[in-house]
């Protein structure tokens, strides 16, 4: 017969084994990780989730465990508490590189999209001041930083109701999630893609592939929407901004340059310090 101390020392070995083995299965991914496995871009082998401090009010990790060998998808995490965003007008054309260090700015990335001669198309805002007006689409929608310093995504729609407390804005799209749920997107070709992630909580990131990593609409959109333990961005919203060869990305960090070089264009949002 055991007696109180001795059953209470072989269960000590179980509680420790139970616990060992929750802590390998967390680490594995999601109670959903098998059924995002057989996605083309699914989560393959472990998909870390580790945040690297990039500069005053900047965070950056990288995402490499999806389809192919590779990185697919910088992530920044901005804390607007301790930045500053706002958009530079380059006219003619630009590159993130320039942007950044004319503004002498932690991170630059293209936004808006524009036509054949490279005039910017939809809504910008500088410093509070509104530089063109929004484009009336019922696809694209808007990004913007309200003076209470909260990020915001909203169809041009409902712009008037932010007009007067907009610190920042751009226009592009479309809306990849909303409220938690991915939107129905055509699936479209695959590109380079770039965009904002706002999560549940309220932290924003901004997000983008190399040139060389393509993927369509309805690969992005649930890659935004995942959990970040399956290789997502877990965005309760979610829009992208111009892709493909437009998809620019300059951001100096304390241990690397980060830069996704792409054709001349005419807008960017860039963070600075506070």
């Amino acid at each position: 017969m055991l007696t109180n101390t001795l059953r209470a020392a072989l269960l000590v070995p179980a509680a420790i084994l139970m616990f060992s083995s929750a802590a390998v299965a967390q680490s594995s991914g999601s109670p959903y990780r098998k059924d995002y496995e057989g996605e083309r871009n699914g989560p393959h082998g472990e998909c870390r989730v580790e945040w690297r401090k990039a500069g005053t009010g900047v965070d950056y990790r990288s995402i490499s465990c999806l389809g192919d060998d590779g990185l697919d998808l910088h992530v920044f995490r901005i804390d607007l508490r301790k930045t500053n965003m706002d958009v530079a007008w380059v006219r003619g054309g630009g590159s993130a590189r320039s942007v950044a260090r004319d503004a002498e700015a932690l991170l630059a990335m293209n936004a808006n999209f524009f036509d054949r001669t490279r005039e910017p198309l939809g809504l910008m805002v500088r410093s509070g001041k509104q530089l063109q007006a929004p484009r009336k689409s019922s696809w694209q929608s808007i990004f913007t930083v309200t003076d209470d310093r909260k990020p915001r995504l909203i169809m041009p729609s409902d712009w008037p109701q932010y007009r007067h407390h907009a610190l920042f804005a751009v226009q592009a799209g479309p809306r990849l999630v909303t409220k938690g749920h991915v939107n129905r997107v055509h699936q479209s070709y695959a590109a380079a893609r770039c965009g904002v992630c706002i999560q549940s909580d309220g932290s924003l990131m901004l997000f983008a592939t190399p040139q060389d990593r393509k993927l369509d609409m309805y690969e992005i959109g649930r890659i935004a929407r995942r959990a970040e333990i399956d290789g997502g961005l877990e965005c309760h919203e979610a829009m992208l901004f111009d892709g493909g060869h437009s998809t620019q990305v300059y951001a100096e960090t304390d241990r690397r340059t980060i830069e996704i070089d792409g054709d001349p264009v005419p807008v960017f949002l860039f963070v600075t310090p506070r």
